[in-house]
């Protein structure tokens, strides 16, 4: 197996292996990158990639304080859409029995009420989507899984808080 190095500078760019080694190298990128949450996952991966994350937990132990400031950082900065406004009861129950079933298809009348309740969260003016796969797929499918961790995020926060009220 040849290492990168050798892709990078020596390699035959017209080749069929240097093609997949580029292809996959893209892939990870993109795979990288949409798993970043905030600033707290590029300094935890900059930390792993530099070997200061492992120096740390070596001298430190595995619970050096990393976990902690990765979130901080991550709520400082966090990449993507941010909400604005909170969700009303009513919508946190709708959202509560959508998303605790697994869907192929979310009919028009799903698509508006989950339109409506992405632009009060995110003050946003999104249209439900025309019916057009590209469309849907582009700014729809986005939207909703905006929503759907809008709505995670929300249900840790009460457990988190019911814990809190237990613990007092």
């Amino acid at each position: 197996m040849r290492d990168d190095e050798y892709f990078q500078n020596d390699a035959d760019k017209r080749t069929k292996e240097y093609k997949d080694w580029k292809a996959l190298k893209e892939a990870q990128i993109i795979e990288a990158e949409s798993s970043l949450k905030g600033l707290g996952d590029v300094v935890e991966k900059i930390t792993e990639a530099t070997g200061i994350k492992a120096v740390t937990k070596a001298i430190f132990g595995e619970d050096c304080g990393c976990d902690g400031r990765k979130e901080s950082l991550n709520g400082l900065l966090p990449f993507g859409i941010k909400a604005v406004e909170c969700v009303d009861e009513s919508d946190f129950v709708y959202l509560k029995s959508f998303f605790s079933k697994t869907r192929t298809r979310i009919d028009r009348d799903n698509q508006v009420r989950l339109t409506d309740i992405f632009n009060h969260v995110f003050a946003k003016n999104m249209v439900p989507p025309s019916g057009c796969a590209t469309c849907s797929k582009s700014g729809f499918v986005k939207a909703i899984n905006a929503l759907h961790a809008y709505y995670d995020a929300a249900v840790s926060q009460i457990n988190n808080t019911e814990d809190e009220k237990e613990e007092q």
